[in-house]
């Protein structure tokens, strides 16, 4: 079974998109060894995956990455506040919990979900 282990976030410019996760999420965001223009993303404790974000010269297919956030309306706020933009209305889905589409400073889409609370 295939699991997945690391998500890589394609920018025009990755010095703007990494302001934006800091912003937005408290991301860590450091530069990598190699390649140039690629920075690693520790996206917090527990469970879950880390991250990184590279120049659209390595690759240009971007990937919807599913971000769990506490607090749904409060992380649009800030991604807005942080240059991103709603993508769509909020859904909610019985037993999955609250979700929405943002798109970042790059026009990367990125998923958030907000869960219910016994799947915290």
């Amino acid at each position: 079974m295939g699991r997945i282990i690391h998500v890589e976030i394609v920018a025009e410019d990755h010095d703007r998109a990494a302001g934006f996760y800091r912003s937005v999420f408290g991301w860590e965001v450091t530069p990598a060894p190699v390649p140039e223009r690629y920075l690693l993303a520790r996206t917090g404790p527990g469970e879950g995956i880390d991250a990184a974000i590279m120049s659209n010269r390595y690759q240009s297919q971007p990937a919807i990455a599913w971000i769990g956030v506490d607090d749904l309306d409060q992380t649009l706020a800030a991604a807005r506040d942080a240059g991103g933009e709603q993508v769509g209305e909020i859904q909610e889905l019985p037993g999955v919990g609250r979700l929405s589409y943002v798109r970042d400073t790059e026009g990367v889409l990125i998923g958030l979900r907000q869960a219910v609370p016994n799947d915290r």
